[in-house]
């Protein structure tokens, strides 16, 4: 069970307004990723106070489903921010995704009004449909969606968060639109999935020397097992190195250990870890809380609020 490996930590007040772009000007996070209706609605408040944010992925509902089967019509944005909304009533900050694929102007008046009762965050990420799938949507670049959501918010916009992509095949290109999106209203940027520090410091390092001067959160996964890793690895194109597969091929358990060791990597590169969880079909905070407790001597982290955030940089 989650609570014989999570201990409890101390709850942010309840009506305290937290807006991630801000506080990781001040102090580095530590977010992680949960679907909430896959996991055990008790088990949110072993996170309560371990955690600064949750971040809740806009997926699409399947036939097999039982919580949004198909025959109920809910787009991916509704089910991202429905779920944020319950998550907030634990006392925990969420933070619902939007995706260009599947949203609708709607769910950007939805989020308007939710604003103004308090939702602090948002994660706009990636979807923008190519070709002739772009046609079906109302939104085809993440920069567009980001400046409707900063431009209908009645200048109290969320505090949006975007997505950059350090395994690009054309970085420049990559670098050009992580800063487009900023210049929409982004007010922090989180790198895709990593496992080792090499490839995304320096993407790093071409974003703050491009003048990026938001806070950058860096993504670190945690396998399951190495058919887990490398299944994700050949569907969304990221690079595993012989090590991993070797440590993970020998410990199927070494999930944790691989998370931990990027941690303590990464975890003065940057403005904050955000965790993910690979295998999605199964509740990831029992995990989450094993690895909490195992890096619980590395936290809180700490930064100057002085601090220029182009100073924090590679030694």
């Amino acid at each position: 069970q989650a609570s014989q490996h999570c201990k409890r930590g101390t709850a942010r007040p309840r009506g305290v307004r937290l807006r991630l772009g801000r506080e990781a000007r001040s102090r580095r996070l530590v977010t992680v990723e949960l679907i909430p209706d896959r996991v055990n609605p008790s088990e949110l408040s072993l996170l309560r106070g371990r955690v600064s944010a949750i971040t809740i992925p806009a997926l699409r509902n399947g036939s097999h489903d039982p919580s949004y089967p198909t025959t109920f019509k809910v787009t991916p944005q509704q089910r991202s921010i429905a779920s944020a909304l319950i998550v907030k009533r634990t006392g925990i900050e969420a933070v619902p995704s939007l995706t260009c694929r599947d949203c609708r102007g709607e769910d950007i008046a939805t989020i308007s009004r939710l604003v103004e009762d308090g939702l602090e965050n948002l994660l706009v990420v990636y979807g923008d449909p190519s070709g002739s799938d772009r046609d079906l949507y109302e939104f085809t670049r993440t920069d567009h969606l980001i400046r409707q959501v900063a431009s209908e918010s009645n200048g109290n916009p969320p505090s949006i968060g975007t997505i950059t992509n350090q395994y690009a095949r054309n970085p420049e290109r990559e670098i050009s639109r992580t800063l487009a999106r900023v210049d929409a209203g982004a007010e922090f940027v989180l790198t895709n999935t990593t496992f080792d520090q090499d490839r995304v410091l320096q993407h790093r390092d071409s974003l703050r020397s491009a003048g990026l001067d938001v806070p950058l959160l860096i993504q670190v996964s945690i396998p399951q097992s190495l058919e887990n890793l490398l299944f994700v690895s050949q569907k969304f194109g990221i690079p595993v190195s012989e090590r991993l597969k070797r440590k993970l091929q020998r410990h199927e358990s070494a999930g944790i250990d691989v998370a931990a060791e990027a941690f303590e990597s990464l975890r003065l590169e940057a403005d904050g870890i955000h965790f993910s969880y690979l295998l999605r079909k199964r509740s990831p905070i029992p995990t989450y809380c094993r690895l909490l407790d195992r890096i619980g001597e590395r936290l809180p982290l700490t930064v100057s609020a002085q601090a220029p955030q182009a100073a924090l940089q590679r030694p």
